[in-house]
């Protein structure tokens, strides 16, 4: 596929198209499969809003924390995914069918984060992990600038979401998922960091939004670890 075609502008168009079509069937089977392997258990799914621009910010410690979101959202949601990915049609078709394009980890991209700024502003719900790559164990790590200047730049609610279970179940280094619990907690949105008359944002409210949405996904992410016996986050360094 050309870069033109993996342009922003080409996605989305092709995203809105394919993607509700490939999520209808994708969905289903998906929810299917995880609550029967899985025994997946969604809580709070009420908390994202049925329409509109959204910002969903989930845990991360599994490469199956994309699909479960997916599969548990009831809408077709927009993915960032790595530039790489996007190598041959059949793998390029299929990432932009289930909502996904193209992001450098390399560099800032100012291209994707004009594709997320498209996608809030059509009305579309946009996953971004604001912990960045697969993190292990219970803390949750500083979060990177993406989410709260994409949700200060385009006025769109934050839903939080707590995935418990899948670092057991496929965490790093695991290459076949193992059958284990997974538990995930919407939460409530967010309000978007406040913005001047131009627009835009305050560094240090940015930074205090970070810290307040990383607040609220420990907060969450402990509560989901508790019910399933897992380790908590004690920030004492004792367990």
């Amino acid at each position: 596929m050309s870069r033109a075609e993996l342009h922003p502008e080409h996605l989305e168009a092709k995203g809105r198209v394919v993607g509700v079509v490939f999520h209808f069937f994708a969905q289903r089977l998906a929810r299917a499969v995880f609550g029967l392997y899985f025994r997946c258990f969604t809580r709070g799914r009420n908390n994202l809003p049925r329409e509109g621009g959204v910002i969903i910010a989930p845990t991360h410690r599994s490469n199956l924390d994309t699909p479960m979101i997916g599969a548990s959202a009831g809408r077709p949601l927009r993915y960032f995914a790595k530039s790489g990915l996007f190598r041959g049609p059949v793998t390029t078709w299929m990432l932009v069918a289930m909502g996904a394009f193209p992001v450098r980890r390399d560099a800032v991209d100012r291209s994707a984060l004009k594709a997320a700024l498209a996608v809030l502003e059509a009305g579309q719900p946009l996953v971004m992990f604001p912990e960045g790559e697969r993190k292990s164990g219970p803390r949750i790590h500083p979060l990177l600038d993406g989410v709260a200047w994409l949700a200060a730049k385009s006025q769109a609610p934050v839903v939080p979401v707590a995935i418990g279970g899948t670092e057991r179940a496929m965490g790093v280094g695991i290459r076949l998922p193992r059958p284990r619990t997974v538990r995930l907690v919407w939460g409530e949105p967010l309000v978007p960091p406040a913005v001047d008359d131009r627009g835009r944002p305050r560094r240090e409210d940015l930074a205090r939004y970070s810290e307040d949405l990383r607040e609220v996904l420990q907060r969450m992410f402990d509560a989901v670890q508790r019910e399933l016996g897992d380790p908590v986050w004690d920030p004492k360094g004792t367990g």
